[in-house]
């Protein structure tokens, strides 16, 4: 997963970045943002993203997960990504956060104006051999880009959901899969079959 910093009075309502390019992606790795945001309690549904009601395992010094901003959210590549806060104890309501601590993107706050060992996991959802619907978790990058060597290497599209998927199989047996994070740093992993588990492939930063 990729580290993010903020500084907040609790999580983030920031505006002003489009998604027309990837840069974009790179300058939250780059920047401290401040803005304002609410909290609604420990747990997680997975949202937008998902990842289910559990963080990844990987993930488990992760105190909240949370829903960031449509701009900012970047069209589901921000999915997985982790964010440093540091929250100002100052705010409305009767207990304002207070303190440093990490939290997980997991869901998309339409309405709102590091971590982790890098070693990238991949979850299937409904997939067979015709179809692959894979999504790219733990990764210290934020991944743009998937492709599988299927003939030479095929674009899977990448959905609103934070998955990358494939549709004109079979595919049997292992295969490889080459991720593009937003940087443009690429690794190629080997899948032994549709079904999850995990990798030992990192971006280098």
């Amino acid at each position: 997963m990729g580290m993010l910093s903020a500084v907040l009075g609790f999580t983030f309502i920031v505006s002003g970045l489009g998604a027309d390019t990837y840069e974009e992606a790179l300058n939250l790795y780059r920047s401290t943002f401040h803005g304002d945001g609410t909290y609604y309690g420990d747990a997680g549904g997975g949202g937008t993203c998902s990842y289910g009601v559990q963080n990844p395992p990987v993930a488990r010094q992760v105190k909240y997960p949370v829903a960031l901003n449509r701009p900012q959210f970047l069209n589901s590549v921000m999915c997985g990504t982790c964010w440093k806060v540091t929250a100002s104890g100052h705010g409305l309501g009767n207990n304002p956060i207070r303190g440093e601590f990490l939290v997980f993107v997991d869901d998309l706050c339409p309405g709102c104006q590091a971590v982790g060992s890098g070693n990238v996991q991949f979850k299937f959802q409904g997939s067979n051999p015709w179809y692959l619907k894979l999504q790219v978790q733990n990764s210290r990058l934020a991944v743009h880009k998937m492709e599988i060597d299927h003939n030479g290497w095929q674009p899977m599209k990448h959905t609103s959901d934070g998955f990358f998927v494939f549709n004109s199989g079979p595919v049997n047996g292992s295969f490889r899969v080459r991720l593009t994070a937003v940087n443009g740093a690429q690794i190629i992993d080997t899948i032994p079959r549709v079904g999850t588990c995990d990798r030992h492939k990192v971006f280098s930063i």
